[in-house]
């Protein structure tokens, strides 16, 4: 009588699925959280390359002792003109600033800016940045809002009142966060 050996070698097509299921599950969940934090890292960067820019105008305004404006071209640049009105333009730029799509300084009207951020969007209305003996070229108040997308992740670059300097921040979930 012949002996029949009943131990199987392999995974059966069920278990194959079950794993290739379950590996798939995963992957999906982490490319959607991959998303979201790629979003979040190009939102804060544009906003911390912002506020650096904001500053270089400022400085740029004081050491040339003239008044620069700043104010967006298009979605994706800012545009620096010297010139004492930010109403009546030059057609020579002094400098620019250009971030990379999909992020744009087109945030709309309503960004959920909050009672943390008052002031003129100089990238709309433009801000006149003026030298001033021992102070920041910066203007009293504002701020520039960078956009990553169609996505509700917002980075801004902001000047108040009772502070002298650009400080960036970011939105996410309707909370702002001060970026270091």
């Amino acid at each position: 009588m012949l002996k029949v050996d009943s131990k199987k070698s392999g995974y059966t097509l069920v278990e194959v699925l079950v794993v290739v299921s379950i590996i798939g599950i995963l992957s999906s969940i982490g490319v959607v959280s991959l998303r979201d934090a790629v979003a979040n890292a190009r939102v804060k960067d544009c906003a911390l390359n912002t506020t650096a820019f904001l500053e270089r105008v400022a400085n740029e305004a004081s050491r040339l002792s003239k008044p620069l404006c700043v104010k967006r071209l298009n979605a994706q640049t800012l545009a620096v003109y010297e010139t004492n009105s930010c109403n009546d333009l030059p057609e020579v730029l002094f400098d620019s600033f250009v971030i990379e799509a999909p992020a744009s300084f087109d945030c709309g009207a309503d960004f959920g800016s909050g009672q943390d951020i008052d002031g003129p969007d100089w990238a709309a209305e433009g801000g006149l940045f003026e030298p001033r003996i021992g102070l920041s070229a910066l203007p009293a108040n504002g701020f520039v809002c960078v956009q990553y997308g169609n996505e509700s992740n917002y980075g801004v670059a902001v000047k108040s009142s009772d502070n002298n300097r650009v400080i960036p921040m970011w939105n996410i979930d309707g909370l702002w966060n001060q970026l270091q």
